[in-house]
């Protein structure tokens, strides 16, 4: 009984939070679920071995995804997309996956050549066919589309600061050029390992970060064929005054958490701004605020099924969608298969839960529910 006060101190602000995210804005009738997965086409580690070479050099990532994160393989995909389709609602509807997708990493032979003066990238799918259980993978992607339990939106170009990287390598970094040649953007330290795409030093770089962002727009509607409806920025950090930039580009949806990061010119320090559910400015795209996380990842003890079942009944109980955060690195098991089988295995006692619990729950991708909140507009 010694726990039972700091348990149920965590319970109620559990429910504190969840009751801040949910109580306001635009609420819908049916109950639905939408499960947004980040970082897919994004690399990490390479491989196992690149793992213990980075452990060999000190590295630690005892607590860090890139322990256990890399490109999905071939097996890594199958198994994901047959647990979404084992279960299914009162309708017969599969489970939906709204995969947010990277659309190119860096190229790190041209980077070489050039001597570290000029970034080269290359797309995903590129990079795919360099990896030895990837070759089908994104034929599996399409296959999975075609099913109607996977479907991609915009996560950026690339999952990197390309400017803070590339200041790194040109000053002959020992950590950071090691982990170059190991072909990851790895810092080899305890920081975002400059995953913040679109933090800036110099508000100058926003207009950078517009060309970006547009050029890996019109990628990602080359390679799928279609374009994308909603857009989530790596690490939750944009500068606000994209915002109208990203409805010229045709985007209807921003996805975030409750808290937006706004870049101040310093490397983590961020002043935030808070949205709800639904909130849109004028000539700006509408905000889809995530109010459910699942990521047994990032803690094993936890129980995610408990706590993310609760998240989505107050979702529900406030007429507000489930929007479920879940990364990619959950059902990664290329480099260690207990870290995907646990997670798969989460996720089928997760979606069992729910349609036991709510067997009318109707499944969405985020662009659907786009569609959704235009009708409801009416």
């Amino acid at each position: 009984m010694a726990g039972y006060p700091t348990t149920l101190l965590k319970r109620w602000k559990s429910r504190i939070n969840a009751t801040r995210v949910n109580a306001v804005g635009v609420r819908l009738k049916d109950k639905i679920l939408v499960i947004e997965s980040d970082d897919w086409g994004a690399i990490r580690t390479p491989s196992m071995e690149v793992l213990r070479k980075f452990e060999a050099a000190g590295m630690d990532l005892s607590s860090s995804i890139y322990r256990h994160d890399a490109l999905a393989s071939e097996q890594d995909l199958d198994l994901l997309f047959n647990v979404l389709q084992d279960v299914r609602n009162s309708d017969g509807e599969a489970v939906k996956v709204t995969g947010n997708s990277i659309m190119a990493n860096p190229d790190f032979d041209r980077i070489r050549q050039d001597n570290f003066e000029r970034y080269h990238f290359e797309p995903f799918t590129t990079t795919l066919e360099k990896y030895p259980q990837h070759g089908k993978s994104f034929a599996k992607w399409q296959q999975a589309m075609t099913s109607d339990i996977f479907r991609p939106q915009f996560h950026g170009r690339e999952h990197l600061n390309i400017k803070r990287w590339m200041k790194r390598l040109q000053s002959g970094d020992e950590k950071v050029r090691f982990c170059f040649d190991q072909r990851t953007t790895f810092s080899g330290v305890g920081d975002y390992s400059f995953m913040e795409a679109f933090d800036w030093d110099h508000r100058d770089d926003i207009a950078t970060h517009r060309e970006i962002i547009s050029d890996g727009l019109d990628m990602f509607e080359k390679t799928f064929g279609f374009r994308s409806k909603s857009f989530i920025a790596p690490c939750y950090n944009w500068d606000p005054a994209l915002d109208a930039e990203f409805s010229k580009m045709g985007i209807d949806m921003l996805q975030s958490t409750r808290r937006q990061l706004v870049p101040t010119g310093l490397f983590d320090q961020y002043t935030d701004k808070i949205h709800f559910f639904g909130e849109r400015q004028s000539g700006c795209p509408r905000y889809n605020v995530r109010n459910c996380f699942f990521e047994p990842t990032m803690n094993p003890a936890k129980d995610w099924v408990d706590s993310c079942l609760a998240e989505i009944s107050t979702a529900f109980a406030f007429h507000k969608p489930a929007v479920i955060c879940s990364h990619r690195v959950n059902y990664i098991g290329f480099i260690d298969e207990k870290n995907r089988d646990r997670g798969l295995r989460e996720l089928n006692r997760l979606i069992e839960a729910v349609v036991k619990k709510w067997p009318e729950v109707k499944f969405m991708f985020t662009d659907q529910l786009a569609d959704q909140m235009a009708k409801n507009d009416g």
